[in-house]
């Protein structure tokens, strides 16, 4: 059994990042960035967090998560593209 308080997967990613403690410990919405030190602003998925909501500028099922939406944000596909980074 893990310690991280998100699952009880032993292996999970989020949990090993836990316990060895490099975890960024700077949550918002109460959860980290999905890409720690990368462009995306989008939060984590997590069990009280889960992806499930589609991007509401291109509508790509499984997108966001509810702290994401809540912000008012895009999938990083549309939000690349916007920035100049995408196709």
């Amino acid at each position: 059994m893990s310690d991280c308080e998100s699952c009880d997967d032993e292996g999970c990613p989020e949990c090993d990042e836990r316990v060895s403690g490099d975890y960024d410990d700077d949550l918002i919405d109460g959860v980290g960035f999905a890409d720690p030190g990368g462009r995306s602003a989008l939060r984590a998925a997590t069990r009280d967090n889960p992806r499930i909501h589609p991007c509401p500028e291109c509508e790509r099922p499984n997108m966001l998560t509810p702290a994401d939406v809540a912000a008012g944000y895009r999938c990083d596909i549309c939000a690349d593209s916007a920035e100049g980074y995408g196709p």
